[in-house]
């Protein structure tokens, strides 16, 4: 019987986790014309890429998303373009859209990742998160990035 208390409590949790979220494959991304104009018109400095790509193997991001945010629309699509200018050299990465939040006292969209703002970017190293972009950059996605992978954290 105690273990399966254990076992519902430890699937409410993992269900109340998932909520209003779904993983979305790079190529749906695209297909939205105003997501594709973004990504078209930003040119990321292939300096700064090729110094990316020097620290991309023990990288890896989550990327919380929503196609009714601006901010999403601003950032994600240029993420994306770094990532094709990164050719093989890139790092994994998966992408979850977030429903809005169903109640306005519903702090998070990712409760067990603390994902209040979208889009948020998490990276990963060795298994662990090493730092996030949360909404806006801090100066842009590729230097912020960079900062991420380079030691420093956002």
């Amino acid at each position: 019987m105690k273990r399966m208390f254990f076992l519902a409590v430890a699937l409410s949790i993992v269900v109340g986790q998932a909520w209003g979220q779904r993983p979305v494959d790079r190529d749906s991304l695209l297909q939205d014309p105003e997501w594709k104009q973004v990504y078209d018109a930003y040119v990321p400095d292939e300096g700064m890429v090729a110094s990316l790509r020097s620290r991309a193997e023990n990288l890896r991001v989550e990327v919380y998303f929503a196609f009714w945010c601006s901010d999403s629309l601003n950032h994600v699509p240029a993420f994306l373009k770094i990532m094709d200018a990164m050719g093989a050299a890139g790092f994994p990465a998966a992408f979850y859209e977030v429903e809005r939040k169903a109640l306005p006292e519903q702090k998070y969209y990712v409760e067990g990742l603390q994902v209040e703002r979208v889009p948020t970017f998490i990276f990963y190293s060795a298994g662990g998160e090493i730092g996030r972009i949360v909404e806006n950059p801090a100066k842009s996605i590729l230097e912020d990035i960079l900062a991420i992978a380079f030691g420093g954290n956002n």
